[in-house]
């Protein structure tokens, strides 16, 4: 009879030792909306995001699938060599059971820049308030954007533009041919200015030739601003 208690007994603690991890352990709960915003939180720091120029989307994960148990903190990672554009987010769990579920996400950059506010017909010159700032979507946008409606107020457009429309410095002419420009010379910490005649049109940055007022000269300038430039030497 003894040997039988003593039996039992073995069984006993045999399984309280097998237990006692899951009992000593706390077991969470955590709604398809918790682990949603989880994975959110976990993708604004892993992104790095700055919410004024970036956006994270994250599908929902949908209320059927009921809440999980977790004995700690779910873990989050995201595939190698991930896409932020589009991806897909693994989050798990290992105890007191396995689980694995995958929510789908993608990353939007923003980028603030300058916009026609009206129809624009070409070779207007452009004022101010023909401009507003408007942010769009980073890899919708092509070529050379204009980010500051100061630097291209007074310039004239080249082509037509239509309300809405993403500013190109393409599209402009900060010279254009006939304008009387400024030259800035400077050379050695010496710094002068002359004025002269553009002979091509030219956008920010662009090399023309412009003839010196005084000399008559033809000189190689790099656009600098509207009715600038600058000698290259």
């Amino acid at each position: 009879m003894k040997k039988y208690e003593n039996f039992i007994r073995s069984c006993i603690l045999l399984l309280a030792f097998t237990i006692s991890p899951w009992c000593q352990a706390q077991v969470q709960q955590f709604s398809p909306s918790q682990l949603t915003y989880a994975v959110k939180d976990w993708l604004q720091t892993a992104w790095a995001v700055d919410e004024l120029e970036s956006e994270i989307h994250v599908t929902a994960l949908d209320s059927r699938i009921g809440s999980k148990d977790c004995a700690h903190q779910p873990q989050i990672s995201l595939p190698a060599n991930a896409n932020p554009r589009q991806t897909t987010v693994q989050i798990s769990c290992s105890a007191p059971t396995s689980w694995q579920l995958f929510v789908p996400a993608r990353l939007t950059e923003w980028l603030a820049l300058v916009v026609s506010r009206q129809n624009i017909a070409p070779g207007t010159i452009i004022t101010a308030d023909m401009l507003e700032v408007q942010r769009r979507e980073r890899r919708l946008v092509r070529g050379n954007i204009v980010q500051d409606i100061a630097t291209v107020a007074g310039s004239r457009n080249k082509r037509s533009l239509s309300a809405g429309q993403i500013l190109s410095l393409q599209d402009l002419c900060l010279v254009c041919r006939g304008d009387i420009v400024t030259i800035e010379i400077s050379q050695g910490g010496l710094a002068v200015s002359a004025t002269g005649v553009a002979q091509q049109d030219g956008t920010l940055g662009e090399v023309i030739q412009v003839r010196n007022q005084q000399s008559g000269r033809a000189i190689s300038t790099e656009v600098t601003g509207v009715n600038q430039v600058k000698v290259r030497f």
